[in-house]
């Protein structure tokens, strides 16, 4: 896989005049229309994206309060532990609730999950499973009784659970909703402009261009991409891969 990427990257910057840099980016925190970012654990320092209270505590890393590892958070735990994000307001406008997360090994069975008040096994409150790679597990707020009018937190805890380890890359409220679009990469708004449901525009400049392709190969792996095949999925095969991006860089 490493090799097809360094061969289709090397191809795309010999293809096409200013490809060789990459495009600048702002930052993760930037809100988009669908989405509420809760935390992105760019720094974990007891305040998340919502400048609300944020910690966890009694788990088996980071003194008892977890630790950052490549910019997500780590808790590690045996039989105990918890971690909390206050959230504090009103998010009607938003159908789900999102973490990007992996795990050592299968652990959602023994993670209790509360958002506004509902409360319940990971596992029962999503078909979500959480991989040993990063991915997105999805819970649809109205489905399990969320009050989504005033949210004040959210809770994981493991005192339920066995020796294991997450890490969470980002925890946000996101408006699932047909026709929603994909989450913001760095801040900007993926667009589709040419209406046939592809989301080719990744850049802003209201059409497709190699900044967009470069922007594309370099978020590939990323969960707000590749988690959402219905907006990129360029060669038709149910996923998104660097040949999307070939096949996005083909149509310019």
């Amino acid at each position: 896989m490493v090799e097809e990427r360094t061969i289709v990257k090397s191809g795309l910057a010999a293809g096409a005049v200013g490809l060789a840099g990459v495009a600048a980016s702002g930052t993760v925190t930037a809100q988009s229309d669908e989405s509420l970012l809760v935390d992105d654990f760019a720094s974990w320092d007891g305040e998340n994206d919502l400048n609300e209270y944020s910690s966890a505590g009694s788990v088996a890393n980071g003194d008892g309060s977890g630790e950052l590892v490549d910019g997500a958070l780590r808790l590690e735990y045996d039989g105990g532990g918890w971690f909390l994000s206050n959230v504090r307001q009103d998010v009607s406008d938003y159908t789900h609730l999102e973490l990007v997360v992996r795990g050592d090994d299968v652990e959602e069975d023994g993670i209790q999950l509360e958002v506004g008040g509902v409360e319940g096994m990971l596992s029962e409150l999503t078909d979500d499973s959480i991989e040993t790679a990063f991915s997105t597990v999805s819970v649809d707020l109205v489905d399990v009784g969320v009050d989504r009018s005033s949210v004040d937190d959210i809770w994981l805890n493991f005192w339920q659970a066995n020796d294991g380890a997450i890490e969470i890359d980002e925890i946000r409220f996101v408006d699932a909703g047909t026709g929603a679009g994909p989450p913001a990469i760095d801040g900007t708004q993926p667009a589709d402009t040419t209406g046939d449901g592809l989301y080719n525009d990744l850049t802003g400049s209201g059409s497709t261009t190699t900044t967009d392709v470069n922007v594309f190969f370099e978020n590939v792996d990323n969960p707000d991409v590749a988690d959402y095949p219905q907006y990129y999925d360029f060669d038709g095969n149910g996923q998104v891969s660097v040949t999307d991006v070939v096949e996005l860089f083909e149509s310019i």
